[in-house]
């Protein structure tokens, strides 16, 4: 009884840390307690039923410490902020005016990937449309559009496709916006750069382009 309490209690907490250090993005629409709860009860109730030789209180007991685990983590997260930052982390903001905060993206290991994704989810294309995006505790990527996006941005009819991400060319994406490689090394020569110090260069089909630049973080 004790070795199963102990067993438990103990994988209850290293899994939460885990999914903690791995970062927001992984927990999707859950709190990482919450996550950690619905994965290790459906383990645990998964044990006994494909091996019935098994007494059911090797399930039921861990199962309902862990009910109880869950409900002393969100008491205590909404009566002391620092346990809930511990235990849920705290919202980051992530963009600012069009402009991505490069070490908040890393600590979160978020990708350019992650945040283009995220903004097209909200029908937006245009890093500059983006007025604040904020990472919530469950790893979703909330935006404030631009208020004033549709006076102040001259929209192509092709939308922004992402040309260089990471140092590296998406050269599939040259074809969708009708431009060459070669115009894009001539964009980056009048910007005196080089492809390896860009984060993320954002090409819409009238040749407009959003540039970042990799920061040392």
């Amino acid at each position: 009884m004790i070795s199963i309490v102990t067993r438990t209690t103990f994988m209850f907490f290293l899994v939460m840390f885990a999914l903690r250090v791995m970062g927001k993005k992984n927990l999707g629409e859950f709190q990482p307690s919450d996550f950690v709860s619905t994965m290790l009860i459906s383990n645990l109730t998964s044990i006994v039923i494909e091996a019935p030789e098994l007494p059911i209180l090797y399930s039921v007991i861990p199962i309902l410490l862990i009910v109880c685990y869950e409900i002393f983590t969100s008491i205590a997260a909404k009566k002391n902020d620092k346990f809930a930052k511990i235990t849920q982390g705290s919202p980051k903001i992530l963009i600012v005016k069009g402009i991505i905060d490069q070490k908040v993206m890393s600590e979160l290991r978020f990708t350019v990937n992650d945040i283009l994704e995220a903004m097209r989810s909200k029908n937006i294309f245009y890093l500059e449309e983006v007025n604040l995006a904020v990472v919530e505790t469950t790893g979703q990527i909330s935006i404030y559009p631009d208020p004033n996006s549709k006076t102040n941005i001259n929209k192509a009819d092709i939308p922004p496709f992402d040309i260089v991400v990471d140092g590296k060319y998406r050269n599939k994406n040259l074809d969708y916006i009708g431009i060459s490689k070669q115009q894009t090394e001539k964009i980056l020569n009048q910007e005196n750069i080089c492809a390896e110090d860009i984060l993320l260069l954002l090409i819409d089909g009238d040749k407009n382009y959003n540039l970042t630049l990799k920061e040392l973080v």
